[in-house]
Formats: structure tokens, C-alpha cells, sequence
């Protein structure tokens, strides 16, 4: 027997059959060109304090035209967030607590932003694919900048974060990498400020000790350990006997004379200030004459 189907059936077959094939020229459309991108170069920021640090990074990204009936030019676009550290449009990269900002540009000199957290700025470039399966690998330069600031209120060591990226035709993402951003603090430690000569005011035969002091600053980076130390820690100038110490606290008093040796942090500050303290005891004669200068040496250790 064969089968008879009345005329709205048929146009229901037809109907269902053109509706697939549409959906199969969509989806055979949609892969006509193919992109991927190759590993970003990374930023590794070498900064140098106080300074405006440069540094450029590029990502090739590859794309196959396989339809011949597909366009042979367009516009390729790399979009790129904020990074995972972000504070709204502001980047940073990170160890623990403390965070020092920067951004990547599209240009090199630093003016037009490429950073964006929803991906909203693009940098561009023209894409030609004249021939069917015959891969096209395009640049994109990139540049990374971190403003003049002093880092030596942040704790030493490395920063990192990284930017998302994706690579996109029309507005659909054809593929997505990311750039690995770091930025390298060293430890450092330095002494300014001083200490200035320290000078007692000492009469023959005082009644009671004199007390003199003289400070310094200590620069360190955040969360630092170091370690002061004097030496020596006595002497005689002028025939009169004195002792010194260290001291966070000024000088003035017996109590704050102070040992020979302090260990400390550095601050979010990025500096503290010391104090080298000295005593001279009571009922001492001293000598005539001009007094010859003693000298006594500060170490910093860190």
C-alpha cells in the first residue's frame, strides 16, 4: 500500500526540512573563520623608585578563513579587563595586604587605557584573509606603565596579577589568554637624616650625669626586619667618661640611653626615626685643652 498525505502534512515536512537546513548553514557559518592566540608576552615591571617604568609586551593571534563564500577582510579586536585585583577602573598588582597600581596601554606613550573590567576598549587591527584555509597571524602591541610613586612604604617582594583577554570579530569571541603582570620589590634598607655629631654640655664636677642625643631615620621597606648596632658603646673624650645606646625614644633621661644593639620593622610609612643617646656620670674633672673628637660607627642590617 502507499501511503497518501494530504496537502497540509506535506507542507509541515517542508517546512520542518527548511528549518534544519537553515540551522546547519548558521552553525557552517559561524565556524567559517577560526582565531587562536599564542601565550602574551608577559609585564614584568623592573621599577625603579620613584620613577615612571615602561615596559612593552605583544600577542599574536591566528585566524583561517574555510569558506570561500565568507568575507577575505574584517577588523580583528583584543579586548582586555582590568585584571583580578582591580578597583573598579584602577589596576594593581599584589603580595598579601599591599598593592601597587599601574595599567596597560595601546600606545607608548601611555594615554590611551587598554584596561577596561568589562572589556570595553579595544586595540584593533585589519585582517586580511585572502586565501581559503591559509592561516593569517596578526600582532598586537601592548604597554605597560607604572606611575612615579615610592615603594618603600610596601612590603618587599613579588607582585603579581593577571589581565584576561579576549580576541574577538563582530563582537563574537573567537578566542581568550590572559598576561601574567608581576613586579619585583626588593628588599631595601637606608640611613638619612643623619646622626649629626652628638655634644655634651658637661661642667667639671657635675652634680649630676649629663645626657646628650642625636637621631637618624631609617628608611625600610614595609614589614622589614632589621637590626641597628653601635660600637663601641664607650669612650672618653676630654678625660670625661661617657656610654651611648640606641633608642626609639629621644634622649634626655638615664632610661633612655639604651642598648648597644635595636631590632625593629620596617612601617607602611616607609621610614622611623632613631636615636643614639649618651650619658656622662657625675663628679668628673676633665681635662684642658681641645678635646679630640671620638668616633663611633652605626651598622644597619637587614
Amino acid at each position: 500500500m502507499i501511503p497518501i498525505y494530504s496537502s497540509s502534512a506535506c507542507q509541515r515536512i517542508l517546512r520542518l526540512l527548511a528549518i534544519w537546513a537553515l540551522s546547519v548553514c548558521g552553525l557552517t557559518a559561524h565556524a567559517a573563520i577560526t582565531c587562536s592566540i599564542a601565550p602574551p608576552s608577559a609585564v614584568n615591571f623592573a621599577y625603579v623608585n620613584s620613577t615612571t617604568t615602561l615596559q612593552q609586551g605583544s600577542v599574536s593571534a591566528t585566524c583561517t578563513r574555510t569558506l570561500a563564500t565568507d568575507a577575505s577582510s574584517t577588523t580583528l579586536n583584543l579586548a582586555a579587563n582590568a585584571g583580578t585585583n582591580n578597583t573598579g577602573q584602577t589596576s594593581y598588582v599584589v603580595l598579601g595586604t599591599s598593592k601597587v597600581s599601574y595599567s596597560l596601554y595601546s600606545d607608548s606613550a601611555c594615554s590611551n587605557q587598554w584596561l577596561k573590567s568589562n572589556y570595553g576598549n579595544y586595540i584593533g587591527v585589519p585582517l586580511s584573509m585572502p586565501t581559503v584555509n591559509v592561516p593569517v597571524t596578526s600582532t598586537f602591541n601592548y604597554w605597560g606603565c607604572m606611575s612615579s610613586q615610592s615603594l618603600s612604604a610596601y612590603t618587599a617582594g613579588l607582585y603579581t596579577d593577571t589581565v584576561g583577554l579576549q580576541l574577538l570579530i563582530n563582537g563574537s569571541t573567537m578566542a581568550t589568554a590572559s598576561i601574567a603582570v608581576s613586579l619585583y620589590t626588593p628588599a631595601a634598607c637606608s640611613i638619612s637624616n643623619g646622626p649629626s655629631n652628638l655634644t655634651f654640655a658637661y661642667n667639671a664636677f657635675s652634680s649630676s650625669a649629663v645626657f646628650a642625643g642625636t637621631s637618624f631615620k631609617a628608611n625600610c621597606s614595609n614589614n622589614l626586619p632589621y637590626t641597628m648596632a653601635l660600637s663601641p658603646v664607650s669612650g672618653v673624650v676630654a678625660g670625661l667618661q661617657y656610654t651611648l645606646g640606641l633608642s626609639l625614644a629621644a634622649a634626655g633621661t638615664a632610661s633612655t640611653t639604651g642598648p648597644s644593639t635595636v631590632s625593629t620593622t620596617g612601617n607602611a610609612t616607609g621610614s622611623a626615626t632613631h636615636y643614639i643617646n649618651g650619658s656622662m656620670v657625675a663628679k668628673q674633672a676633665g681635662q684642658t685643652g681641645t678635646p679630640v673628637p671620638q668616633s663611633h660607627t652605626l651598622t644597619l642590617t637587614y
